[in-house]
């Protein structure tokens, strides 16, 4: 279940059902709800979602959504864009399952997969705004502010450019490791290290008083 007070975010809701709608190869037959299913290890709900179990695939969604909304959060700095990278982050994980590879976490697979995604929504965007600025005036639009959470950390978070925020929400919102986050963010281990601190160094200087 989700903390007291934190509210499930929109997309996953919406994720779930187009995931439940989307693929009919995945499985078959009648779903039992498995009670135990929190007990499970994020490889066998992997498994058991491969093999029909629809809510297996449903409690990797409760487990990891936080962590993937928060770095689309930080990466887009736009609560609307990063509820929809969210919810394609996991509708492609769901048809991409046959891929993953227990070996490696789960969660770093799916936040690598959104990190790809908003990655490549800024580059059609970019495409699109060079296409417009042929025909127009340049006119600088600031993007919309994240809505302020009123929690200090949160609203310095937010004021740090998304490649600083993204690696240090990581590290120590998430837990990844330096390799974990390098792989997530597709840059080398040492500029995920350079990029954390100068991270924290800025986010110190916001919070001083």
């Amino acid at each position: 279940m989700l903390r007291a007070g934190v509210a499930r975010p929109r997309f996953a809701t919406r994720c779930l059902e187009s995931c439940l709608r989307c693929d009919e190869t995945i499985g078959s037959g009648v779903v039992q709800m498995d009670m135990a299913m929190e007990e499970r290890t994020d490889q066998e709900l992997v498994q058991g979602a491969l093999d029909g179990n629809r809510y297996a695939f449903a409690e990797l969604v409760r487990r990891h959504q936080d962590a993937v909304f928060g770095l689309a959060v930080s990466m887009t700095r736009n609560r609307e864009d990063a509820a929809d990278m969210a919810q394609d982050a996991f509708i492609r994980a769901y048809n991409k399952l046959g891929q993953y590879n227990p070996d490696h976490a789960f969660k770093s697979w799916i936040l690598r997969i959104c990190a790809n995604l908003t990655k490549n929504m800024f580059r059609s965007r970019m495409l699109r705004r060079s296409a417009e600025e042929k025909h127009l005036k340049e006119t600088e639009i600031a993007g919309e502010a994240v809505e302020p959470d009123f929690h200090a950390l949160e609203a310095a978070l937010a004021q740090l450019p998304p490649k600083l925020g993204a690696p240090l929400r990581l590290k120590h919102m998430e837990g990844l490791s330096y390799d974990e986050i390098a792989k997530v963010l597709g840059i080398g281990v040492s500029a995920a290290k350079m990029r954390t601190m100068r991270a924290r160094n800025q986010l110190l200087e916001i919070l001083q008083p």
